[in-house]
């Protein structure tokens, strides 16, 4: 009786610490985005990056019953876009030992516990306790909304699309002009800030709002962005108007600063050519610089700075704009261990020093185009358990190439007889009956469709462009979805 007593609480426990740590996208990703993007290449790098990570929350995250904040430079405040870096943080690192699900619901209801009258977050905030600043700063929604999104793919709670598509209809309604052009703020409009576009988070609205209007968002300000981008550097400005003419400063500073990794981001997500523009005028300027030589604010003009500051503020986005091209993998890699070089920065350098790094590690994927792409859960991946999406559609056999070598089959992968394992720049296939197989890049498009009879076959991709893609294959009674990287 003592040992039946025994084995199930302890199979109780196990399903409990099982369960905690599930996530669908578990850190590290590591992904190859496409779109002629490149990644910091370097021994350790996300290993290093989650320390960096868990210091970020030692010293700056704080918690208060069912909420919770991340401390501005002087700790005894928060300001909204500090939430919003933080819910991404918590989608991304979250991996298979410890799900940040419950530290990311605190941000939010922190973010819901001080609105203002149009229910958007009061910019700063002391503490737990009162507002010091009112009125909502559109940065911190652009995050906020993002990370729900993302937060939907990575937990699998529909409650955050939910509260992504009311976040995004308030921020169209009191953040936005109506020919697309972002505000500053729900009750301030002087002036535009490049580093608040974020284009890649536009794309993402249109799932959860209004389509046709966050596309004229995105024509309307990339256009800004480029009228704004200085023709010499590539850099941008702090503040501009809207032409695009910088204001107050011909600064890249503490606000500028953020742009160059929201293009990097969209390129690497959606491989827009607007953002392809932005990087390709800045990513050779940035090249010819050296990490120690990068004392910010820099002039945008002549991208001379003084010997103020050399942290990751502006490390970390000139290290995305070098992502731009392979060509610049050699100085990328400089960047990136100059960048992870830093440590004991205030808050705004020690968010931006993370949030930057886990674009530039592939740490930051779409999650919404791996999941609608095929991409696994952790637990079946992991366990080589047979995934639920759904069927694969008929298509026409494009040719297969077979072995008679064969790459061994972990037992677990044979739970019907049948197997799918990511090699690199191919796919193992071993099948009973006959199968298919669908290929789908990032953004969900299918690239290939191939058809198979029972054996073992080693399918190619070699011949498709560098980048991470989802192998779908199915028969009748089985269906298996893996990741493979194509170098």
């Amino acid at each position: 009786m003592k040992n039946r007593i025994f084995t199930a609480v302890f199979c109780l426990l196990l399903f409990s610490i099982v369960s905690h740590g599930a996530v669908n996208f578990p850190y590290p990703q590591e992904t190859s985005y496409g779109n002629g993007t490149i990644n910091a290449t370097s021994a350790n790098a996300s290993a290093n990056l989650k320390t960096k990570f868990t210091n970020f929350l030692r010293d700056f995250y704080e918690e208060s019953g069912n909420l919770a904040r991340i401390k501005f430079d002087d700790k005894n405040y928060t300001v909204s876009e500090g939430i919003g870096y933080g819910m991404i943080m918590m989608v991304y690192f979250s991996d298979n030992s410890t799900s940040y699900q419950s530290n990311f619901d605190k941000l939010w209801e922190y973010y819901k516990k001080w609105p203002n009258q149009n229910g958007l977050m009061n910019w700063k905030i002391e503490g737990f306790s009162r507002v010091n600043q009112m009125n909502a700063a559109t940065d911190a929604e652009f995050d906020v909304a993002a990370a729900l999104i993302m937060a939907h793919y990575q937990f699998g709670d529909q409650k955050y699309l939910t509260d992504a598509g009311s976040l995004v209809a308030k921020i169209r309604q009191y953040e936005m002009e109506t020919n697309g052009l972002h505000k500053p703020g729900d009750n301030w409009n002087s002036k535009r800030n490049p580093s608040y576009v974020s284009p890649a988070a536009f794309e993402l609205f249109k799932d959860v709002d209004q389509a046709s209007f966050w596309s004229t968002a995105l024509t309307r300000n990339y256009t800004l962005l480029k009228n704004n981008q200085n023709s010499t550097t590539g850099l941008p400005s702090d503040w501009c108007n809207d032409n695009g003419n910088p204001v107050d400063n011909n600064d890249f500073g503490y606000d500028a600063s953020r742009a160059p990794w929201r293009w990097a981001w969209a390129n690497a997500w959606y491989g827009h050519e607007d953002a392809k523009t932005l990087l390709g005028k800045l990513a050779p300027w940035v090249n010819n610089k050296t990490p120690s030589g990068i004392n910010g604010p820099l002039n945008i003009s002549s991208g001379n700075g003084g010997n103020c500051c050399s942290n990751s503020t502006f490390l970390g986005p000139l290290t995305n704009a070098l992502s731009y091209s392979s060509d610049y993998q050699t100085k990328m890699n400089s960047f990136w261990d100059a960048l992870m070089g830093k440590s004991n920065e205030a808050y705004f350098s020690a968010a931006m020093q993370l949030i930057t790094a886990l674009l530039a590690s592939g740490n930051m994927p779409n999650l919404k185009a791996l999941k609608e792409g095929g991409g696994a859960s952790s637990s079946s991946s992991s366990l080589g358990v047979s995934s639920s999406s759904s069927s694969v559609p008929s298509s026409s056999s494009l040719g297969s190439s077979s072995s008679s070598g064969s790459t061994p089959v972990l037992l677990s992968q044979l739970v019907h007889g049948n197997s799918l394992i990511p090699m690199q720049n191919s796919v193992n296939l071993q099948v009973k009956d006959n199968a298919a197989i669908q290929i789908f890049d990032l953004k969900g498009n299918t690239v290939r469709a191939l058809n198979f009879s029972p054996g073992s076959h080693i399918v190619q991709l070699s011949d498709l462009p560098r980048g991470l893609y989802i192998v779908k294959a199915s028969n009748n009674s089985w269906r298996r979805i893996v990741k493979v990287t194509v170098n």
